[in-house]
């Protein structure tokens, strides 16, 4: 039919969102709401929208994968992407435009640049974010929710602990000023009972491969790997992480889908032999990735995620076991200092405070100071002001400070955190607050 309205497919996980966009433009265009990349995509399959708008951080499916999948064989042809995040920095726009989004509009957004970028798009001329079509990567691996459900472990029976074995930020460093913390970058490993758990993979991890290897005595190691995103950072010290090269022992490595290709493909071109001379393929474990769509339930562990503003996909981890709960919170600026106040970055930010919410031990990333951050506001991290007052609104029991800058010496970490504790009893809360350092276990 020739008056036949143009159909919107509007994703988002927020529903206030979702209403807003779909008034918006319902009155020129037919509607219809996803709440997640998951859900569009099968939407998209059936319903065959001219336009997806759609957010970047969502569970399941986040809106990088799905921008991939739009411009992919699969796709109905022609379909045009809008991208609304409240992410501003420069890297996430380049990601998603390459990823196939054809207009990226940031929150919050006005209702007049709305309709125009949709407009624009429908419009004859061709979009100058427009990218060729091509095939989604898949990269050989594991969706989450493909993985079997192990039995669950009896409550309060298994002991839990976490031990740090890197807890600093943007690269390691090595001199007598940072000889008491430690200068290895970020990898945090838990424990409960007998299951092995690693949070991030940072230079870290090369020691913590020892360890392992010590302890378990030839013995097959079995461990799952989560990474909050993979920046050189919280990557770096995959390749020296000896147990991978044992036969005998497994491992699973679990993040969501990367920006622009594959977990697998990620890890595999950190490896390649310009990089390093063993790849991906020789590594002697049986190794696999999966790419995270939901909890992921481990039986003596449950582990959820939920997505941070960083550059780039990044989320945080929450682990729930034998009634205990630690939330693992790293490279995160608060959308409110970077965007500015609106109702949109608050409720950003109640919904990480709702996820890290009845945290036993709060592990929250604070890099800079308030002076630091002055200069480096859009670089992806918080301040030691910022960590306060998150876990002052949790009433957070514990928290530890990690992903220090390496630029900060033992002393002035210790001012830092003397400082933190104070804005915290001026805050009325009675956390208990400390800087983590290399090496350091917390039983809970």
């Amino acid at each position: 039919m020739l008056n036949e309205k143009k159909r919107i497919l509007v994703v988002d996980d927020d529903p206030a969102i979702r209403d807003f966009v779909c008034t918006v433009l319902s009155l020129d265009y037919e509607t219809m709401e996803a709440e997640d990349g998951m859900e569009a995509w099968q939407k998209v399959l059936s319903w065959r929208p001219h336009v997806v708008v759609t957010d970047l951080m969502m569970p399941r499916m986040h809106g990088y994968e799905l921008c991939s999948r739009l411009k992919g064989p699969e796709a109905p042809a022609g379909v045009k992407v809008v991208v609304i995040s409240a992410k501003t920095f420069e890297t996430d726009k380049a990601h998603a435009f390459a990823a196939g989004a054809d207009s990226y509009v940031t929150k919050p957004f006005s209702v007049p640049e709305l309709r125009e970028k949709v407009q624009e798009l429908l419009s004859a001329a061709a979009p100058a974010g427009q990218v060729e079509r091509r095939a989604l990567d898949k990269g050989g691996a594991i969706h989450s929710s493909e993985l079997p459900v192990p039995a669950s472990a009896s409550a309060g029976s298994l002991p839990v602990y976490v031990r740090f074995w890197g807890t600093r930020g943007s690269c390691p460093t090595s001199n007598p000023m940072t000889a008491r913390y430690g200068g290895n970058t970020a990898c945090t490993e838990v424990r409960v009972g007998n299951t092995l758990i690693i949070i991030d993979c940072g230079s870290g991890l090369r020691e913590l491969g020892g360890a392992l290897t010590r302890e378990y005595a030839g013995k097959p190691i079995d461990g799952h790997i989560f990474v909050g995103h993979t920046h050189w950072d919280h990557i770096q010290g995959f390749p020296f992480f000896t147990p991978l090269y044992n036969p005998n022992n497994s491992f699973r490595v679990y993040s969501v889908h990367g920006a622009s290709s594959s977990l697998q493909k990620i890890f595999s071109e950190s490896m390649a032999k310009d990089y390093f001379p063993v790849p991906l393929s020789k590594l002697g474990s049986r190794l696999s990735f999966v790419e995270l769509g939901g909890p992921v339930d481990l039986g003596a562990a449950k582990i959820s995620f939920h997505h941070l503003n960083h550059p780039g996909p990044c989320i945080a981890f929450r682990i729930e076991a034998q009634g205990k709960v630690i939330v693992y919170l790293s490279d995160h600026e608060e959308f409110h200092r970077l965007s500015g106040d609106s109702e949109a970055s608050r409720r950003q930010e109640e919904a990480l405070a709702d996820f890290a919410r009845g945290s036993d031990l709060l592990i929250r990333e604070a890099q800079y100071t308030e002076a630091e951050y002055a200069t480096r506001k859009g670089w992806g991290h918080a301040t030691f002001d910022d960590a306060a007052r998150f876990a002052a609104g949790l009433a957070a029991p514990r928290m530890a400070i990690f992903h220090h800058d390496p630029d900060r010496s033992d002393d002035d970490l210790d001012a830092a955190v003397e400082h933190t504790r104070g804005l915290l009893k001026s805050l009325g809360a009675a956390t208990e607050c400390f800087a983590a350092r290399d090496g350091q276990r917390v039983d809970l």
